[in-house]
């Protein structure tokens, strides 16, 4: 099967999914936007910054992974609306993680730390970069490359899927030995989620929140670290909303469709799995939650 056959498959796919022709073809030129250049596939970044970003790092603090969940902090004095402080709650799975408001623009966190985190985690240290990375999130982001993965590895045996993305993914063995290892990831994070019966043919896992819930994330962060003005964080986070709500159905879904993604980026960990599923299961039952005071279709 060669790449306009597994690309051909896809578009069907999202067409049985109930995604109109528009939608289709809007997703179709955004992600032919990223793979061509003179009419050959890009890898998977369009350089080595994007990368690495794609491939290395986290944004999550590793040792609040081996802690039970706390009390949900909220900032009292929050100015923001109910329907912003639904958005915000849309990057909840991370800034619950990492002890951040889950009801403001900010984090709670100091300017000097921002910064801090933004440079080691991001290669964050200007609004230039803040806003070049707003765009690549946005318009393509890491869920197009996981799409392509996901399509070979339902479509065909693995051996296939190797031998489709050696052939039109990876420019050279650095680019294969990480793409082997998203493929692996993301075989191991399917069987895992379809064993605990988290994922079913009603409820798939889908990537794009792994990119839009670091836009809001990344606004509040960049807020705080003063590289983003109020008005223009609170913009970039109120724009992630629409394709929200039409990718998912509930705050179970986003989240675990955040989970899904996490596993595909850093392979499956048990502890680390079942400390962000304890995470999900806290927000979607604590009383001040915002995932329980804002319901998904308010």
């Amino acid at each position: 099967m060669n790449s306009q056959q597994y690309m051909e498959l896809y578009w069907q796919q999202l067409k049985n999914l109930g995604l109109s022709n528009e939608m289709i073809n809007l997703y179709r030129q955004q992600m032919e936007q990223s793979m061509n250049t003179t009419d050959q596939l890009l890898p998977f970044a369009e350089n080595i910054k994007q990368f690495n970003q794609f491939f290395t790092g986290d944004d999550a603090d590793e040792e609040a992974l081996s802690r039970e969940p706390e009390t949900v902090l909220l900032n009292k004095t929050s100015l923001l609306t109910q329907e912003q402080q639904w958005a915000v709650a849309c990057g909840a799975d991370l800034a619950f993680l990492n002890g951040q408001y889950l009801n403001d623009l900010t984090t709670g966190i100091s300017k000097p730390e921002c910064r801090q985190l933004l440079s080691e985690w991001w290669d964050i240290d200007s609004p230039e970069e803040l806003n070049e990375m707003f765009a690549w999130l946005r318009e393509s982001g890491h869920r197009i490359d996981y799409d392509i993965i996901l399509q070979a590895i339902s479509s065909v045996s693995m051996k296939e899927s190797k031998a489709f993305l050696r052939e039109y993914i990876a420019a050279n063995e650095l680019e294969e030995a990480v793409v082997m290892e998203r493929l692996r990831n993301t075989r191991d994070a399917l069987e895992l989620f379809r064993s605990k019966q988290l994922i079913h043919d009603k409820l798939q896992p889908d990537m794009l929140i792994w990119d839009f819930a670091r836009i809001i994330n990344l606004s509040r962060a960049g807020f705080d670290a003063g590289y983003i003005g109020y008005e223009a964080a609170l913009e970039q986070i109120m724009a992630c909303v629409p394709v929200i709500r039409r990718t998912y159905s509930s705050w179970r879904h986003l989240s675990l469709s955040y989970q899904f993604a996490r596993c595909v980026w850093n392979g499956v960990e048990e502890d680390s799995f079942q400390a962000l599923q304890n995470n999900m299961n806290y927000l979607l039952q604590a009383p001040d939650s915002p995932w329980v005071t804002l319901p998904w279709k308010a």
